[in-house]
């Protein structure tokens, strides 16, 4: 089997190289983008293609964030996605996925397996792995038989193999820095189901609305950071993204994925700090800490509110965001 799938993709490739040219595909810029917490949706809104589909019927043209048009000729029923990111979309949506590749860490089946926005659809649905979101396995694509393969432009590595992955199915790219309502739009028309999308943003919208009522009346200043593998303290979370839940930043706290040395935090002095880290990971870079007199000072360590958020938390998707509004709201009293 393993033998014809490789004679298989080896004619694909070569099919792939030689027609590049005639089909005349516009690759997109190659980049490795961190991911945004924006939480408007309107002001993020594009203008559509006028000869972009909006409705249920098929077959269906859309225009994808690479500036491609996509045809699909009927609902997709086997979705190969190529960084786990957008597990939670498919799920949200009841549509899991075919296979999927993992993200910068790890792969597809330890997403399932760790992620706490994925627990609940534990055992619901069975993903082939497709191994790391770093190194794109054609092979093990094709033998997933997609119908549409999904993935974020400027993917690392899809420029050079962007027009063999359209050999073996349409390709779809998503703007992983746009709003988590649009890119759940853009899940839910590939796989015609806009009215669920819809009630999904809602949903979630309601959701952070109900934590920004909560949490804005506490009189607390909270610090939400990554650890940078566990080297540093590393800003985590835009200004829209503090706004949308109603939390406030200590003095001193800067946006953009600033990194700050102890005695930075210290200043800061917030009253929660919460590590939205892979857990381990963020308990070592703690734990590395405890020698310190000015980390024992700190008011969030002596009222014991440093606080450990699963790492799932930073796709920023719906599950995500709705889960994010809910243990905000049971942890900062």
């Amino acid at each position: 089997m393993k033998k014809h799938i490789s004679i298989l993709l080896a004619l694909l490739l070569s099919a792939g190289l030689l027609s590049a040219c005639s089909k005349g595909y516009q690759q997109p810029e190659a980049s490795n983008p961190e991911p945004t917490e924006n939480i408007g949706a309107e002001e993020s809104q594009k203008p559509q293609d006028p000869d972009v589909s909006k409705d249920s019927s098929w077959p269906r043209t859309i225009m994808d964030a690479g500036g491609h048009k996509i045809t699909l000729a009927s609902q997709p029923k086997r979705i190969a996605i190529l960084h786990s990111n957008y597990l939670e979309y498919f799920f949200a949506l009841g549509t899991p996925v075919a296979a999927s590749a993992g993200a910068s860490v790890g792969t597809a089946q330890q997403a399932l397996d760790t992620y706490e926005t994925l627990i609940p659809y534990g055992g619901t649905a069975k993903i082939m792995d497709l191994g790391s979101a770093r190194e794109i396995n054609l092979e093990a694509v094709l033998e997933a038989k997609p119908d549409v393969i999904v993935t974020f432009a400027g993917h690392s590595g899809l420029d050079e193999i962007y027009n063999q992955l359209n050999q073996i199915a349409p390709v779809v790219l998503l703007d992983y820095s746009d709003t988590w309502q649009n890119q759940t739009r853009a899940c839910g028309e590939i796989v015609g189901k806009e009215d669920v999308s819809e009630k999904i943003i809602k949903e979630t919208e309601d959701t952070i609305a109900s934590a920004h009522e909560v949490l804005s009346k506490q009189d607390k200043t909270v610090a939400l950071f990554r650890t940078n593998g566990g080297k540093a303290f590393v800003a985590r979370g835009s200004r829209s993204y503090y706004d949308a839940f109603g939390i406030t930043p200590p003095k001193g706290y800067t946006f953009g994925y600033e990194t700050f040395s102890l005695e930075a935090v210290a200043e800061m002095d917030p009253d929660y700090i919460i590590f939205m880290d892979y857990v381990d990971t963020a308990k070592g870079f703690v734990k590395s800490q405890e020698a310190s007199s000015v980390w024992l000072n700190m008011s969030a360590v002596k009222n014991d509110n440093v606080v450990y958020f699963d790492d799932s938390l930073n796709t920023f998707g719906p599950l995500a965001m709705s889960l994010t509004a809910n243990k905000l709201v049971h942890t900062i009293k």
